[in-house]
């Protein structure tokens, strides 16, 4: 399974636009096929008849059938159902039964022969109207065969009769999680989850559902538990990852993407999340590895091509993101994302005519894609031709209206023609939008000084000054957190602890901070200390909750 939305594209440091692909940060179901296959394994331990390696393995079935009709499945099922249906009246007490069509439907949907399947769950149904279990199966039936509004009614029936059957009410979940209707599913699979606590695929859609609902932390809770249940459950690890990866947390996003390619390592999926979590937090290379990877296990896979270009960029590896890029231009021609992240490595790499035909390309290709005119502008800015820039910036604005970046552009080029007062709007709207932006504090002081205005550049080349200082600062405090983990790593904890506090004091809302000065603290015993700084790192970055008690 697997939902149709897609993840917005993001950026991780170079200026392109970097995309997850979609079975990844939409949820992707257990027998990871696009279109509805039901859930990979019901309460009785059969998979899907239509999901690879069916296993042939038996549990306690949800249909309660009778011990003698047990032994019957054990021989051979469908001539001896058959046999049950066409026998005389009188000579088999079960001829013709609700649990003869019953079990022969089952035979035949272990069979994949599932409109036979179908009507003989029907045939059981018209006997016996009140069979749950026939309604659930019937219900996967209908499912696996794209009939999804039918197999809810069907899953729906068998909740109504039999309240407390797992099966219909993880169907029903499932499904309805399959169609998108989230806040019907999970009512649904909370109660599948109580009454088989130890199901870890309904703990996987349970959790998948929290996640889609922006419930991260039951999500990874749900993820974790479903985990323990089912170590090698491969979604759950990559969901898990998708997870960590939205709150934040890089190192146990990644850790949880390459549990998931080492149980499987053709998931394009994962490895192009895998590669994308390693460009955030800053390792071009590894990226690059992973990345290069799923390229060259699927060649025509665009988002993780287009990835690849930039995590190359990030690298410095200009020719090469060129390459690459140019590659996925001739793949598919229609994608301006490519066009766009192309002409911002030539840009890069100051073929700045080349960059402006590819950015144009792309801006033509996509007319909704703020970053193709504004980078455009920038080029064209550069190479002396501002006036033909500033409709560009109008049009980045136009497309992108808090697009702050474009008015910071603007401003300047209305700076350098004299336009003070003009300027001036454009460099406020740019504080308003970004009130961090130290640059624009300076330009907003020069700005005032023409203006004769000192106080006012005063107050803006003081602010400035505490923006610039802030993010030197934070930038000095990451430094100072790896250099206390390379201490570490030379089990020089004290040296390693003060340079956990110097990072503290440069930025004192750095979360990994306070949580790397915590682990160190309980490594020598200071546990009221570490407790305190572990309380303070969860409170600056929830996701360190769960890290914390994994």
């Amino acid at each position: 399974m697997q939902t149709p939305d897609a993840c917005c594209p993001s950026r991780c440091g170079t200026g392109a636009r970097v995309r997850c692909l979609r079975s990844c940060a939409s949820a992707r179901a257990p027998d990871r096929r696009h279109r509805w296959r039901g859930p990979t394994r019901n309460s009785s331990g059969w998979r899907s008849a239509s999901s690879s390696g069916a296993s042939s393995r038996r549990r306690k079935s949800c249909a309660r059938i009778s011990p003698a009709a047990a032994d019957v499945t054990r021989a051979p099922l469908l001539l001896l159902l058959l046999a049950l249906l066409v026998a005389p009246a009188g000579a088999q007490s079960h001829a013709g039964t609700p649990r003869a069509h019953y079990l022969l439907g089952r035979e035949l949907e272990r069979q994949q022969n599932l409109d036979a399947a179908a009507a003989e769950y029907r045939a059981a149904l018209e006997r016996a109207p009140n069979l749950a279990a026939a309604h659930d199966r019937l219900g996967f039936v209908l499912g696996l065969q794209g009939h999804t509004a039918e197999a809810i009614a069907e899953f729906e029936k068998a909740v109504a009769l039999q309240p407390a059957s797992f099966d219909a009410h993880y169907h029903l979940g499932a499904t309805l999680w399959w169609t998108k209707q989230l806040d019907r599913a999970r009512p649904e699979l909370q109660r599948a989850v109580t009454l088989r606590p130890a199901h870890a695929e309904a703990r996987y859609y349970l959790a998948v559902t929290e996640r889609q609902q922006g419930n991260l932390t039951a999500a990874i809770d749900g993820f974790r538990i479903a985990l323990r249940h089912d170590p090698k459950l491969v979604p759950a690890h990559a969901q898990l990852g998708v997870a960590l990866q939205e709150l934040g947390d890089l190192d146990g996003a990644i850790a949880e993407f390459r549990r998931a390619l080492g149980l499987n390592p053709s998931l394009a999926d994962t490895g192009n999340s895998l590669g994308l979590a390693l460009m955030q937090k800053g390792d071009a290379a590894a990226a690059v590895r992973a990345l290069r990877a799923v390229v060259n296990a699927s060649p025509d896979l665009s988002e993780a091509r287009l990835n690849l270009g930039a995590a190359l960029m990030q690298g410095g590896e200009l020719d090469a993101a060129v390459t690459e890029l140019g590659e996925l231009t001739r793949r598919d021609p229609a994608n301006a994302e490519a066009f766009y992240d192309l002409g911002l490595a030539l840009k890069q790499r100051d073929d700045f005519e080349a960059a402006a035909t590819a950015l144009g390309t792309a801006m033509r290709l996509d007319p909704a894609l703020p970053e193709a005119p504004f980078t455009l502008g920038v080029v064209l800015w550069q190479t002396g031709r501002a006036e033909e820039a500033m409709p560009l910036f109008k049009e980045a604005m136009a497309r992108r209206s808090d697009y702050a970046e474009a008015h910071y552009m603007l401003a300047t080029i209305l700076k350098q023609q004299g336009s003070v007062e003009a300027a001036l709007d454009e460099v406020r709207e740019t504080i308003r939008i970004n009130p961090l932006s130290g640059e624009a504090q300076t330009t907003l002081g020069q700005l005032l000084q023409a203006k004769r205005d000192a106080e006012g550049a005063k107050a803006a080349f003081m602010e400035a000054e505490r923006l610039n200082k802030l993010k030197a600062d934070a930038q000095a405090s990451v430094f100072a957190v790896n250099a206390g983990l390379d201490q570490l790593k030379r089990q020089a904890v004290a040296a390693a602890i003060a340079k956990f506090r110097e990072a503290i004091r440069l930025a004192p809302d750095n979360a990994q901070a306070h949580f790397q000065l915590a682990l160190a603290l309980r490594r020598i015993g200071r546990q009221d200390e570490a407790s305190r700084e572990f309380d303070t790192a969860r409170r600056l970055a929830p996701y360190l909750r769960a890290t914390t008690t994994r």
